[in-house]
């Protein structure tokens, strides 16, 4: 714990009180819902995933050691949790969707050539992230769009620092190669 209001808000999160699980869940649901959003490619199994999410942390807030952000710690539950769904990541419309609505509103550039190849990209992006083994498209998810440290990444995946670099690296080179068509 970094912050001392973070240290208080654990404090009257362990003695139960109320105003501070919904403090916690206003802070971190869009993130913990935008993470499971991107895993699953669908929204009402986000929905799911995020409030058992929360109701996991509120249960077990005791075991929370404080050896990570309480948002690390959240992302970490949310993974665990989608796991134990058993779903997939083949759901691709519904990702997009769902990437397209929580990034900056296309329609705010008023050259419509230049949107028409903002969308281009981005669908081809998109497009070749979901052409990644499940693990490399996590590990693409968790740093660049999640914006998660390398150190954060392992504590949510349970591995180690340099494995969680090096399967990243991995898959930039594959999403690379994809991109320019070299596979």
């Amino acid at each position: 714990m970094r912050r001392r209001s973070e240290r208080q808000n654990l404090r009257d999160l362990r003695k139960g009180r109320r105003e501070a699980f919904e403090a916690t869940i206003c802070e971190h649901y869009k993130s913990i819902y935008r993470f499971v959003a991107h895993l699953s490619g669908d929204a009402s199994l986000a929905e799911d995933l995020t409030q058992e999410t929360f109701v996991s942390a509120w249960a077990n807030i005791s075991g929370y050691k404080g050896r990570a952000s309480l948002g690390t710690w959240l992302h970490k539950i949310a993974y665990n949790k989608f796991i134990d769904s058993g779903r997939m990541l083949d759901r691709r419309a519904a990702l997009i969707a769902g990437l397209k609505k929580d990034g900056p509103d296309i329609l705010e550039v008023s050259d419509p050539f230049y949107r028409l190849i903002k969308d281009e990209h981005s669908l081809l992006l998109y497009e070749s992230m979901h052409r990644l083994d499940s693990a490399e498209y996590l590990v693409i998810v968790l740093h660049y769009v999640q914006g998660f440290s390398f150190r954060d990444m392992a504590i949510v995946l349970d591995e180690s620092v340099g494995t969680v670099k090096w399967r990243t690296s991995q898959a930039l080179k594959r999403l690379r190669a994809f991109l320019t068509g070299r596979i």
